[in-house]
């Protein structure tokens, strides 16, 4: 059963299966409330900025992204970053709570490993339900994404722009080239954006998504 994400589930789900296994774990903040509201808006696109060293990845890319695997709010979700290895690295503390952490287990059941590899996991649980997560680098061909008959339903981007390419004006082109002619069609019909990361250029990308005066941008 589908169980639609508020801020108050991702807390509860947070401090219940996920927060003693983070290092330096402290009271959840506010601002990590702030974006689970826009993470869990009806929104089809959402950009958050917000400077280094908030945990945005934390907040969003692993605990949004698992919590949307195990409420049955996505499918088949794209992790993308600046590099493949940065996104593998994401894809693979996904891949540890999914499958490795036992209060999870014990609460949605222990899901079967079909695939696991540092760009791919796919996971089954008991009902027979299946779920993937692929890792893909900023500029990687995106052509043909699909997986039992359907396309991504979740993409969440963290981090697509890197401190030195941010300052070339082509490589800034062609990032946003690739992110609107590559990165946004692949997904399905009723697919959704969730992007985090801290404004690097104000002729960036994430630049551009935010709205004067406003922490993050939103629209369908």
């Amino acid at each position: 059963m589908t169980i639609k994400l508020t801020p108050s589930i991702m807390e509860g789900f947070v401090k219940t299966f996920l927060l003693e296994r983070f290092d330096n774990a402290t009271e959840i903040p506010d601002f990590h409330k702030e974006l689970w509201n826009y993470c869990c808006s009806d929104e089809k696109y959402v950009a958050i900025a917000a400077p280094r060293g908030h945990a945005k990845s934390t907040s969003v890319t692993l605990s949004y992204t698992l919590a949307s695997l195990l409420f049955r709010g996505a499918s088949y979700i794209i992790v993308v970053s600046d590099s493949a290895t940065q996104s593998e690295q994401f894809l693979g503390d996904i891949a540890r709570e999914l499958f490795e952490n036992e209060i999870i287990a014990d609460h949605f059941g222990s899901p079967k490993c079909l695939k696991r590899n540092e760009g791919d996991i796919i996971a089954e649980f008991a009902d027979g339900v299946q779920v993937r997560v692929q890792a893909k680098g900023a500029g990687q061909s995106l052509r043909g994404l699909k997986w039992n008959n359907k396309r991504p339903d979740l993409v969440v981007v963290d981090d697509l722009e890197d401190d030195e390419a941010v300052l070339n004006k082509d490589r800034r082109e062609k990032l946003r080239k690739w992110f609107f002619s590559a990165l946004l069609p692949m997904m399905s019909a009723t697919g959704r954006v969730r992007m985090v990361g801290t404004i690097l250029h104000l002729d960036s990308l994430l630049e551009s998504l935010m709205p004067e005066r406003q922490l993050a941008f939103g629209g369908g």
